[in-house]
């Protein structure tokens, strides 16, 4: 794969860590990044540059390996440029 193609190649290819325990997980209120407490705790933002606020409730989760070629990120309207991960389908605001 060609780096200088598009920036996007650059989230693709990074590494992300999928949760131990799914006990704990908060979701980014606004784009729906799925981390446990403890890895929201060792951060200052989300790792798509959005605020850290985060909730508990949300429901449905899919895995994105390689956000730009996602029809689902499509689908769900978010951003091309976004951190692989776990992504909650619908977050509501505590």
């Amino acid at each position: 794969m060609n780096n200088s193609d598009s920036g996007q190649d650059s989230y693709e290819e990074k590494s992300f860590e999928i949760p131990k325990q799914i006990k704990d997980l908060r979701a980014c209120q606004f784009c729906g990044l799925l981390l446990t407490l403890e890895q929201w705790n060792k951060i200052t933002q989300c790792l798509n540059g959005c605020s850290a606020d985060q909730t508990k409730i949300y429901s449905g989760v899919i895995c994105v390996m390689k956000p730009s070629k996602s029809w689902v990120i499509k689908k769900l309207g978010n951003s091309k440029n976004i951190h692989p991960g776990l992504y909650a389908i619908d977050v509501q605001a505590e």
